[in-house]
């Protein structure tokens, strides 16, 4: 049985933003999910920073190759070909060849990295997902993968996975809950005050 799996993870945001007082904050998720909330201050200056880990992995009996992985890039993102050294970009789509020649043994995951960017206003946040696929690979015995078709774009086949990333403008809800907390337990501290000294 020869079968590679690919998985998609979103290994970590940063958000860059030259006109707040800490120029990058940085978000790790290592997941498939990942939301960002960014300050309604200066939301047009903010540039996110998202990098991708993709993880190609031997989950059947024979060894073999990734010749090479798509990303299906996403509308509204883009990407930046120094950031991606070991990416190149074809009829719109990016491909990575780098682990052409490296054996993925039965139980090996081998990792390759994607970063995209995208500049934010108030217009264009919301959810942003991104594809990759395994558009080609290779065994020596010359045996089909068992339950994929390299490049297909079908769903379901586990040679392709997303990853989500929601990129969304803070409602300040969780300030006014922490402040209303706040003076709540400061009343009730007032209280029991005044009430020990009424009794004394």
């Amino acid at each position: 049985v020869f079968d590679l799996k690919l998985d998609k993870l979103v290994s970590k945001v940063t958000i860059y933003n030259p006109n707040a007082s800490t120029k990058n904050k940085v978000y790790e998720f290592n997941k498939n999910v990942a939301k960002v909330e960014l300050s309604s201050k200066n939301v047009e200056s903010n540039t996110a920073i998202v990098e991708y880990k993709i993880q190609v992995s031997n989950v059947g009996k024979v060894g073999g190759y990734a010749k090479s992985v798509v990303d299906y890039l996403p509308e509204g993102m883009s990407f930046n070909a120094d950031l991606n050294k070991d990416w190149y970009i074809k009829d719109g789509n990016a491909y990575n060849t780098s682990l052409a020649n490296t054996i993925i043994n039965p139980g090996e995951t081998k990792e390759i990295t994607l970063v995209l960017t995208k500049k934010v206003n108030g217009q264009n946040i919301g959810l942003f997902r991104n594809t990759a696929e395994i558009a080609s690979e290779y065994n020596e015995q010359g045996f089909d993968d068992v339950n994929s078709v390299a490049g297909n774009k079908a769903d379901g086949e586990n040679d392709m996975s997303s990853a989500d990333t929601f990129i969304l403008i803070s409602t300040g809800k969780e300030i006014l809950s922490i402040t209303g907390i706040t003076v709540g337990i400061l009343s009730i501290i007032t209280l029991g005050v005044i009430l020990v000294k009424k009794h004394v």
